[in-house]
């Protein structure tokens, strides 16, 4: 068996020597033994308490299991969880093994993510009243018997606010999960509207003929909540982050957002990287496109952005505030001369609070006009290129060197 990051348990009893418990391994079908898939599942869903979710996002404390196997268009689910106020926890109960494994796996809980997100609280309720054979709000219901005080009406609109943002808590649980968490993340940045938080839990087992069975949780690997990060420029030429819903543009400007649309489906069906690692982005129907770049969790991106009020479109790299935005500002200035070098004259190596923000811009007039567009376009596949080609492989090595 593979070296654990962890040590082995052991078994002191009164007066006697240290005795190692003995690690049992999973199989995918149960042959050779008991534990299987099957077993984690059910150990999983009848036992709660044992998944670490705390860990993972105090957000979803408190899980209430609600069936197993739930049917959905992209096939009935290991396991779903609700807590008091209306989150959503899905379930796969998986071993490890490999990189096509691993990919299976993570689409797999991703697809159920999505169908989710396109229910109803009256969706919801009806599949599980249905999985369970009971009637009434059986969802309301079962976490009624597990918490007295939770109110009716709060609970469904926490369930129904869960379900229209896609804000679930996504675990992958089971046996064999020692690498390739930073190797999905960039997958799982491509996943668009939902808002989500992703965790990697091992359920790892030991055995002693004195004891029995011994289950040890361990979160191998959690993300920050994905959610689209929206950027807006203020005057001047700092930077600052602010939520989808304060960008949206004013009702009655469909129009704007078709032209935005449209032109980032144009530019991205065009667009030819140097870097064929680099992820695409989502199409956005507003002034921002994102590259995201490693490492993994959102916290840096490049991104291309129109300025109509002030006429002018641009390209500028975002490391946002914290201790991996800041760390890996902190490694590229070491770099900087080469940076600059890299990027050309032209961008600006600004630095915002203390950290790397370079920026190019250049004024258009109308950037919404159909005459510019060709050369808006050559502008962004210009500078995308130059600045996924400078930073791209820099934090790349910054993310190996820091995991």
């Amino acid at each position: 068996m593979a070296n654990s990051a962890y040590g082995t348990p052991l078994i002191i009893a009164p007066g006697g020597s240290p005795a190692k418990m003995a690690r049992v391994s999973l199989s995918a079908t149960g042959e050779g033994g008991q534990y299987d898939e099957a077993f984690i599942q059910q150990l999983a869903f009848d036992h709660p308490n044992c998944l670490p979710v705390s860990e993972i996002d105090v957000a979803y404390e408190g899980l209430v299991p609600v069936c197993m196997e739930l049917s959905t268009p992209a096939g009935p689910m290991d396991a779903l969880y609700v807590t008091p106020a209306g989150r959503l926890v899905i379930l796969e109960a998986k071993l490890w093994r490999n990189p096509e494994a691993r990919r299976k796996v993570v689409a797999q809980i991703l697809d159920y993510a999505k169908e989710l997100s396109n229910w109803s609280y009256e969706d919801l309720q009806r599949e599980v009243s249905r999985k369970l054979g009971r009637k009434g709000n059986a969802l309301f219901e079962l976490v009624k018997a597990h918490c007295p005080e939770t109110d009716e009406i709060g609970f469904v609109d926490g369930v129904q606010q869960s379900l229209s943002l896609g804000r679930f808590l996504l675990l992958i649980v089971g046996d064999g999960i020692k690498e390739g968490a930073g190797a999905i993340a960039d997958f799982l940045e491509t996943v668009g509207r939902l808002e989500f938080t992703f965790g990697l839990v091992e359920l790892a087992l030991y055995q002693h003929h004195d004891v029995g069975l011994l289950v040890q949780p361990r979160v191998i690997a959690r993300t920050v909540e994905f959610r689209r990060n929206i950027v807006v420029l203020p005057e001047g030429a700092s930077l600052e982050t602010t939520t989808e819903d304060e960008l949206s543009l004013p009702e009655g400007q469909e129009e704007i957002r078709r032209c935005y649309r449209e032109f980032w489906t144009d530019f991205l069906g065009q667009l030819r990287l140097d870097d064929v690692s680099q992820p695409m982005p989502n199409i956005t129907q507003s002034q921002n496109l994102y590259f995201m770049l490693p490492p993994a969790g959102g916290a840096v991106w490049v991104s291309p952005y129109f300025s109509k009020s002030k006429e002018t479109v641009g390209v500028y790299l975002k490391l946002m505030k914290g201790n991996t935005g800041d760390s890996a500002s902190e490694f590229l200035l070491q770099d900087i001369d080469q940076i600059a070098t890299e990027l050309g004259e032209e961008v600006s190596l600004n630095e915002i609070d203390g950290r790397l923000a370079p920026m190019v811009t250049k004024r258009f007039g109308d950037v919404q006009s159909s005459s510019n567009r060709a050369e808006i376009k050559e502008f962004f596949a210009d500078y995308l290129n130059r600045f996924i080609n400078t930073f791209r492989h820099r934090l790349k090595r910054f993310a190996e060197t820091n995991s």
